[in-house]
C-alpha cells in the first residue's frame, strides 16, 4: 500500500511539472516567488496556484490545482483539483475540501476531523523538517552553490544571444516528443562516438573537444527547457528582465527535481533530452529560411 502513495504522489508531482509543456501561451495562473499567498473567505481563484519559497492559505476557493514548492498549504476553504507540496506540509482544517488528490513530497499531509479528501493520500516523509528556515541545511552547500553558478551561466546565454534562446524557449513547447527522441539517441551515441574517435591519433585529439562542445550544447538546451519551464509557471511577464524571471523559476524547479525520489530523476533525464533536441532540431536557435 505504501508502494502505491509513493507513485500517487510521484505520479502527480511529474503531471504538475510537465504540464508546463502545454502550448497554451496563455497564463499559467496565480504565481508568487519568495512571499506567502493566501485566499480569502470570500474570495475565488479560477485557475492554478504555483508558489515557490512561499506558504499558500486557503480560506475561499480555488478551481485549478495548488502547487507548492518549499513552503506549506494550510486549506480551509476547497480546492477543486489536486494538492502538492514539495518540501513542504499540506493541513486540511475541520472545514476544507480537496475534491482531488493531496501528496506531500519530503512532507506530511495532515488532516482534521471533519475535512474531505476525494482523492488519493500520500506522504513522503524525508528524515528532516522542511520549513523554509531548514532550506539551507536540507540542500546541501555544493546544490546551492551550482544553481547560483549554472543560472549565472545561463543568463550570460541571454546577454550574448538572446534571439536565439528566445527562439529555441519557444520551440520546446512544440514536437516534445520527436525533440526526445532525437536528445535520447544524442546521449546514447556519446560513448560509440567517443570510441570512434579513440581509433584514430586525430580523434583522440580531437575528443576533449567532442566532449566540450556536446557538453555545451546540453547546457544551452537545459536552459531553454528552464525558461519554458518558468514562462508556463509565471504567465507572460512584461518588461526586459521577463525572460531572466523564467529562467529564475525554472532553475529553481530543475534543482529540487533530484530530491525527489526515483521519479525526479526520471524527469530530470527526460527534460534533459528534450533540451538537447531542441538544440539540435533547430540547429542552435535559427530559424528556418522563409521561401519567398
Amino acid at each position: 500500500m505504501k508502494r502505491k502513495y509513493i507513485l500517487i504522489a510521484m505520479l502527480i508531482v511529474t503531471i504538475l511539472i510537465t504540464a508546463a509543456f502545454s502550448a497554451n501561451d496563455g497564463n499559467s495562473g496565480t504565481f508568487a516567488i519568495g512571499e506567502d499567498l493566501r485566499v480569502k473567505e470570500d474570495e475565488t481563484i479560477d485557475d492554478s496556484i504555483n508558489v515557490f519559497f512561499g506558504d499558500v492559505v486557503i480560506d475561499g476557493r480555488v478551481d485549478g490545482d495548488v502547487a507548492v514548492i518549499f513552503g506549506d498549504v494550510v486549506i480551509k476553504g476547497s480546492v477543486d483539483g489536486n494538492v502538492v507540496a514539495v518540501f513542504g506540509d499540506i493541513s486540511v482544517g475541520d472545514q476544507g475540501i480537496v475534491k482531488g488528490s493531496a501528496a506531500a513530497v519530503m512532507g506530511k499531509v495532515k488532516r482534521s476531523p471533519g475535512s474531505i479528501i476525494e482523492g488519493e493520500i500520500a506522504s513522503v516523509e524525508g528524515p528532516f523538517n522542511v520549513g523554509r528556515a531548514d532550506i539551507l541545511p536540507l540542500m546541501a552547500v555544493s546544490s546551492i552553490i551550482s544553481l547560483v553558478i549554472f543560472y549565472g551561466l545561463s543568463a550570460v546565454l541571454l546577454v550574448i544571444m538572446p534571439d536565439r534562446m528566445s527562439y529555441m524557449s519557444q520551440s520546446t513547447s512544440f514536437k516534445i516528443w520527436r525533440r526526445f527522441g532525437i536528445g535520447i539517441a544524442a546521449y546514447l551515441l556519446f560513448i560509440p562516438a567517443i570510441v570512434v574517435l579513440a581509433i584514430t591519433i586525430i580523434g583522440l585529439f580531437l575528443i576533449p573537444f567532442f566532449i566540450a562542445g556536446f557538453l555545451i550544447t546540453a547546457f544551452i538546451g537545459m536552459t531553454a527547457l528552464k525558461i519554458t519551464l518558468g514562462r508556463r509557471i509565471t504567465g507572460s511577464l512584461e518588461g526586459r528582465g521577463a525572460p531572466y524571471i523564467y529562467l529564475l523559476v525554472g532553475s529553481i524547479l530543475i534543482s529540487v527535481l533530484p530530491f525527489v525520489p526515483v521519479v525526479g530523476w526520471l524527469v530530470y533525464l527526460f527534460a534533459a533530452s528534450v533540451g538537447l533536441g531542441v538544440v539540435l532540431d533547430t540547429r542552435f536557435g535559427k530559424p528556418k529560411a522563409r521561401v519567398i
